[in-house]
């Protein structure tokens, strides 16, 4: 039987509601699955006090209370942090242990991850340095077509610096072979350009043909179906038309803009390239509605779901 760990994430957010809703739902189904809660016990509590949630979760094997005095004044701080990194490094171990089969982890603040004296960039980061691992990759993932980045959570500026031809086919290869594993059959890519209008033929910029241009081929020298690059306006459109089944984006917001308007709290958030399996919401701790049955838990039970793919 499968078994999943859950951080509930900032306990000051919406993590433990939509977790418990979540959790709920599986449990009513009565799935042949299992979860390790791990996160502060009050915060759920509370969640499910609020959502009148009054499911014996019977599927969950284990809940690890990671114990802090919470306020709940819902924004950042510094115990939220402290109760969100404290679940992180525990759901790693246990996956280290074989204790768990998947990571799906509930939002955090990166606030107040920095206020509790852990200087990640959030989950990526932190679960990077976690398994040691130089460059993970953000994907978002929903029913239409995924988004893999090159760059993700670091200035526009150091994105730029950072953008290289092994990069770009590193990244490419890592997204094709996800979706092969996942079942399917000669994925197509795409790719963005890095200026705009994919540069023009260099008179808007270099990029394309120094470093895109370059990777494109290397993947098209093993078999990956790939074309580009392609101006950021006209590509999203595309794979909204089924043309693509994977995008590649070069840094954060030319991939996260385009899919959070038209997929937000949809699509799943996967980290890829690292020895773990760990997806998540593609929203925030959204702490203006935290405990007042607000929340909707569609996007944690993706999560969960995709997870399961993985497993």
């Amino acid at each position: 039987m499968k078994t999943i760990g859950i951080t509930l994430g900032d306990p000051c957010g919406i993590g433990s509601e939509i977790s418990a809703k979540a959790l709920d739902f599986f449990c009513r189904k009565n799935l042949p699955y299992k979860f390790i809660v791990i996160g502060n016990k009050k915060s759920f509590e509370k969640a499910c006090s609020i959502s009148r949630i009054k499911s014996n979760f019977n599927l969950i094997e284990e809940f690890i209370n990671i114990e802090e005095e919470i306020k709940f004044e819902n924004k950042p701080s510094l115990a939220g942090g402290e109760v969100a990194y404290q679940a992180i490094c525990k759901s790693a171990d246990l996956f280290k242990q074989k204790s768990i089969s998947a990571i799906v982890t509930a939002p955090i603040s990166k606030k107040s991850l920095n206020m509790a004296g852990y200087n990640f960039d959030g989950h990526t980061g932190l679960f990077a340095h976690l398994f040691n691992v130089e460059t993970p990759y953000l994907m978002l993932a929903n029913r239409k077509f995924s988004t893999l980045h090159v760059t993700c959570h670091m200035s526009l500026l150091n994105a730029l610096k950072a953008i290289n031809e092994d990069r770009v086919f590193d990244a490419i290869q890592i997204g094709y072979n996800h979706l092969v594993k996942l079942g399917k059959k000669s994925p197509k890519l795409a790719i963005c350009g890095i200026n705009p209008h994919a540069g023009e033929n260099g008179i808007l910029g270099k990029e394309e043909i120094k470093v895109l241009k370059p990777a494109i081929s290397r993947a098209k020298a093993v078999n990956i179906d790939i074309v580009g690059p392609i101006s950021s306006d006209i590509i999203f459109r595309n794979a909204m038309e089924k043309k693509y089944d994977l995008v590649i984006a070069n840094y954060h917001d030319q991939g996260h803009i385009p899919v959070k308007l038209i997929y937000f709290d949809q699509s799943v958030n996967v980290t890829l390239g690292v020895p773990f399996i760990r997806t998540s919401v593609d929203h925030g701790t959204a702490f203006d509605i935290s405990y007042k049955n607000k929340a909707r838990a569609r996007n944690m039970v993706a999560a969960i779901v995709y997870a399961l793919k993985m497993v």
